[in-house]
């Protein structure tokens, strides 16, 4: 996996929001070059996300946004998959060269902010322009 770089693609035009995107990025990037924190630096991922989640819902909601129940869904089924995963590690162990966790999270990042987020961007910004 390589190193995310956040860009100004990834905005949803919502400073909060970037921000947790951006510490999100930073956690991932961070189990990249986890050893021996690997676990704490998942947990940590993990709590942060669904911070993130509560915080962007709240949002979507607040704005009136259409989309919520479709993205509270997402949101709900990547909690899932991610716990099931730290419960397979933590019952299996992690092997040293494994990174199909932080390919998970990067490929679900991308998709999900770039595309999933954007969906709420693009409507936000059409409404306060129509």
């Amino acid at each position: 996996m390589s190193i995310i770089q956040w860009t100004e693609a990834m905005s949803v035009g919502v400073e909060a929001l970037d921000n947790d995107h951006k510490h999100l990025i930073h956690l991932i990037n961070g189990l990249h070059y986890s050893d021996t924190g690997f676990f704490e630096v998942f947990n940590e991922l993990l709590d942060y996300t669904c911070t993130h989640f509560e915080r962007e819902e709240n949002h979507l909601e607040a704005i009136g946004y259409p989309g919520l129940d479709g993205h509270r869904t997402q949101h709900d089924v990547f909690t899932n998959q991610v716990g099931a995963m730290l419960k397979r590690y933590r019952e299996e162990g992690l092997s040293e060269t494994d990174q199909s966790v932080s390919d998970f999270l990067w490929s679900w990042l991308k998709s999900h902010i770039l595309i999933e987020d954007m969906k709420y961007a693009a409507w936000t910004k059409a409404r306060h322009t129509l």
